[in-house]
């Protein structure tokens, strides 16, 4: 696992945790997106912020990516995230209704970037 880098797309909270548990496992954290990239600098020890999701989703280092957005996101961020080709780690809900989770199941079922865990 320490050859994976990582982003993490949402800085509150949660997402600091994603930060440092990565950090934790040795895994690289190339950088992290926030609601603005200034608001991501503001928060002390994350790693330099993307200017956008889709300059991140653009950035060959990212391997996976961490969601932890609002629950409303998810079903494009994953969406986006899986068409770029990058694994998901993804803070529940996958998607806010059985259809998009299923879409996104299938999406990545489809992609072989499925690795679930139960």
């Amino acid at each position: 696992m320490s050859n994976l880098r990582a982003s993490v797309v949402g800085t509150g909270f949660i997402g600091v945790v994603h930060v440092d548990a990565l950090r934790r496992l040795g895994i690289e954290v190339v950088g992290v997106v926030g609601s603005t990239p200034d608001r991501a600098r503001e928060k002390a020890g994350l790693p330099d912020p993307y200017d956008s999701f889709e300059a991140m989703l653009e950035d060959p280092r990212v391997d996976v990516v961490h969601l932890a957005t609002p629950n409303h996101l998810h079903h494009a961020q994953v969406r986006a995230a899986l068409e770029a080709g990058k694994h998901v780690v993804c803070e529940k809900p996958l998607g806010l209704d059985p259809r998009e989770t299923a879409e996104l199941v299938s999406l990545a079922e489809r992609s072989g970037l499925v690795h679930a865990v139960n």
